[in-house]
């Protein structure tokens, strides 16, 4: 499914006014209100002379700097044009760090500040301020921007590399699978801790990747009233397939063509028809795990490219407490990219299983040096993994986990494949409920040709300062 265009348009002109009010900061402004945070109010230079050499993620900008006594630190904002719900984010992020670092070994950056738009004397919205990590970026040692395959992990690491990088990883995963949380939510700043759950802490909704993206670039709103949580994974996998039922209804261009709207609508009827079969009945009412969407090897820093230890995870966004069978769900990760974002089962799906199974060996080597050896053979975190991969479970999760998915994509295609009856499934949805659907979504494409024309020259006269 493609992003909406208008949505992308209305991100730029957001992007390039906060960017405008971003460098007009950047300088003494800046750092003398961050230096107002500093326990002994000692001044700061930037770290870096040029804009150009600041982080540009995909949803953050940061910039470094150093005090006069050497210390340093990194001043973050969300992206104006990126980030919808910004407060939000930011509140839940750090409430997630300071969890993590205050209940875990996982190394974790200091949080020295952090404040909502309220609190930003610049302008800039939202911040949070943190300890500076010397290091290097995961990220960059394992990807090769100049690669066609510039989102997967190169070709050329070695599979002790990637065993190394692993062992860490679920390491991490095993320290947070002992957090558990009574539902599924956020976090927030009023994190209390009784009988070994989370309780006073979730008490809004879960802020996740997915329904922020529906959001930010499919102009849809399909998140749930703030205040709401939910007690089961069967009521929380309810309403984010009835994300991506409203996102496909709403979104003008949700489909390409009647034929593409004929298939996604059946796609999406069987999809809700088959969540009943991928609960675990066991943990279908917790406890809860803390999932952060954004977790995986491009937002963790090494001390350097040789030993590849893991010396931060950064970039705690989209975290939320959620279901125990997606927290043991074969990671999306593995090779960086997402499956989600392939069209056709080629030798990035041979690539992932290969990796998947590695990840499996180590976990279960892992696993008794965390949790204890007392744990039932199925309910050990390998058992778990390897049930969703045997069972195709795992793809439904994909699904769950990301938005923008079509019938066509890997997950789609290998969920298919999990359910023996899929295809009487699709014969028994109403031909009159999808031919009013696609012609709907027919009226929706001519609507929204005119519309984009109509915000494009909005654009253009904005560019022309009318």
């Amino acid at each position: 499914m493609d992003w909406d265009e208008r949505a992308e348009i209305e991100n730029r002109a957001a992007a390039f006014i906060w960017i405008d009010q971003f460098i007009k900061c950047r300088g003494e402004r800046l750092t003398t209100w961050v230096s107002t945070f500093h326990k002994d109010h000692l001044p700061c230079r930037l770290a870096n002379d040029k804009v150009s050499d600041d982080l540009r993620g995909s949803f953050n900008w940061t910039c470094g700097v150093v005090f006069s006594n050497g210390e340093k630190w990194m001043v973050r904002f969300p992206r104006g044009g990126k980030v919808k719900n910004a407060d939000e984010k930011v509140e839940i992020e750090v409430a997630t760090m300071n969890i993590v670092r205050g209940q875990t070994d996982i190394p974790v950056p200091e949080v020295k500040a952090w404040g909502i738009a309220a609190d930003n004397e610049l302008g800039l919205g939202p911040f949070i301020i943190t300890s500076f990590i010397e290091g290097m970026s995961l990220g960059d040692i394992l990807q090769d921007p100049e690669s066609p395959d510039a989102r997967l992990i190169r070709g050329d690491i070695s599979e002790k590399d990637i065993e190394t990088i692993y062992r860490q990883i679920a390491d991490f995963m095993l320290q947070l699978s002992k957090l558990n949380f009574l539902k599924i939510g956020s976090l927030s700043q009023a994190s209390q801790k009784g009988d070994g759950s989370y309780t006073a802490t979730i008490h809004s909704r879960p802020m996740t990747w997915k329904a922020h993206e529906i959001l930010n670039v499919g102009g849809v709103d399909v998140f749930c009233p703030l205040t709401t949580t939910f007690p089961s994974t069967t009521d929380y996998f309810t309403y984010v397939a009835g994300q991506d039922w409203r996102h496909l209804h709403e979104q003008l261009n949700s489909v390409d063509n009647e034929d593409d709207a004929r298939e996604k609508y059946i796609y999406w009827n069987v999809f809700r028809t088959l969540i009943s079969r991928f609960i675990s009945l066991k943990y279908d009412k917790g406890p809860f795990k803390l999932i952060c969407d954004d977790f995986g090897p491009a937002n963790m820093i090494v001390n350097n490219a040789q030993d590849l230890k893991i010396i931060a995870v950064i970039d705690w966004e989209w975290s939320y407490t959620g279901p125990h069978q997606l927290f043991w769900s074969p990671p999306r990760w593995l090779l960086i990219e997402t499956p989600n974002l392939w069209d056709v089962a080629d030798e990035r799906l041979t690539r992932y299983d290969r990796y998947l199974e590695m990840f499996m060996r180590i976990l279960e080597d892992e696993e008794g040096k965390t949790l204890g050896d007392n744990m039932l053979a199925e309910e050990r975190p390998s058992a778990l993994m390897r049930h969703c991969k045997t069972e195709g479970w795992m793809w439904f999760h994909h699904i769950i986990w990301e938005g923008f998915n079509g019938p066509t994509n890997v997950p789609f295609e290998q969920l298919r494949a999990a359910v023996p009856d899929f295809d009487k499934l699709v014969a028994a949805v109403p031909k009159e409920e999808v031919d009013a659907f696609v012609k709907m979504k027919m009226q929706h494409l001519a609507k929204y040709k005119v519309l984009v024309a109509e915000k494009k020259k909005w654009y253009e006269g904005l560019k022309a300062g009318g």
